[in-house]
């Protein structure tokens, strides 16, 4: 199964090359899977000698997953097949910082959109994505700055897995983000590669080797901790250019306000650009330092355009011996502001796969 999802079709004899199982074993494994509904035939591959192979895919809807992204301003449900299509995509705007009205507007969320999922489809968990940091390994809380006492009396995977039944797997938002790149996104392909999430905060994921590093407990990847405390400090984030803007501009920007003075060289956007570069840059070369990531993304809610300029003026820096530099990772820019949904409603895909 996790060969198949991996290449997306594959033949009888790709997977025992991938496996290395004997043909016997394959054959009777693939048979079963059949048996079951979990992959289907496709069409033949003609080449070389011999009979065509047949090309084995995972069954659309056979196999579906929930993700659940909690933001200070909204709640995100989604259903997704193994294949990665989205299903359908429920969304609640909203002020979600008490961890008690996010969880039950969450939960009522979910349970409003179990019913929609087939009955003959498998439905393999639920993945949370929540801002802050894990403080405890043996439970899915978290610290946050928004509600930070009511986050961490609440176990978000035993509150889940209470109600619905069902696995539950709860990342933050950083690593979250870092899986939907790594499966859906610009870092499709990539082995290595360090995510720069930039919402109302920043955070940071880091995938190495093709799989998500979480660290003893989960809080690897998180940059904010290499940038200014104070909370006024400029950082690259949604929450920081708005509160300058809107104290240069009397008023908060939307996007297409924001892109229009970007193009127009204003003043305001380019004094922002210039503050938070400054904290970006060594940052960014630490992380290059410590990780040695093959590329660093940038993605979240900040607008494209303004990622877009940061990435243009950001230089990462590492050693220098005799006039030789180290290489640097490239930047990569997502082209989306909603990287989160796709990654949590990965979460148990993974999980599966990696049990299978």
């Amino acid at each position: 199964m996790r060969e198949i999802h991996r290449a997306g079709t594959a033949s009888r004899v790709d997977l025992a090359r991938a496996t290395g199982l004997s043909t016997q074993s394959l054959t009777r494994i693939t048979k079963d899977l059949l048996d079951r509904g979990y992959v289907v035939e496709g069409e033949r591959r003609f080449g070389g000698r011999g009979q065509p192979a047949i090309l084995l895919s995972i069954a659309p809807g056979r196999f579906i997953s929930f993700g659940l992204v909690f933001e200070h301003d909204r709640i995100t449900c989604i259903a997704m097949e193994m294949g990665g299509e989205e299903i359908f995509r429920l969304r609640r705007r909203g002020r979600f910082n008490a961890a008690g009205d996010a969880v039950a507007a969450a939960a009522k969320m979910l349970s409003d959109a179990i019913p929609q999922v087939p009955d003959e489809s498998v439905v393999l968990g639920l993945g949370i994505s929540v801002s802050g940091f894990f403080f405890d390994g043996g439970a899915a809380r978290v610290v946050s700055r928004n509600d930070p006492e009511g986050w961490r009396a609440t176990d978000l995977r035993q509150v889940f897995e209470d109600e619905f039944n069902m696995s539950v797997t709860v990342e933050n938002d950083g690593s979250v983000a870092a899986v939907g790149q790594a499966l859906s996104g610009v870092a499709t392909g990539l082995d290595d590669f360090f995510l720069v999430l930039m919402t109302k905060g920043v955070g940071g994921g880091f995938v190495h080797d093709g799989r998500l590093v979480r660290g003893r407990l989960g809080n690897a990847g998180e940059l904010a901790a290499l940038m200014p405390v104070d909370a006024a400090a400029i950082r690259p984030s949604e929450e920081s250019l708005d509160a300058f803007l809107k104290a240069r501009w009397g008023a908060s920007p939307t996007a297409a306000q924001i892109d229009a003075a970007l193009r127009a060289g204003d003043t305001a956007i380019d004094d922002w650009l210039e503050q938070a570069t400054a904290v970006l840059e060594p940052a960014l070369s630490a992380v290059t330092a410590l990780l040695d990531p093959g590329a660093i993304v940038f993605a979240g809610r900040l607008p494209v355009s303004i990622r877009e300029a940061l990435a243009r003026r950001v230089v990462i820096t590492g050693p220098s011996f005799a006039g030789i530099d180290a290489p640097v990772p490239d930047i990569l820019i997502d082209p989306k502001t909603d990287c989160l949904a796709v990654g949590a409603a990965s979460l148990p895909v993974l999980s599966f796969l990696r049990q299978a």
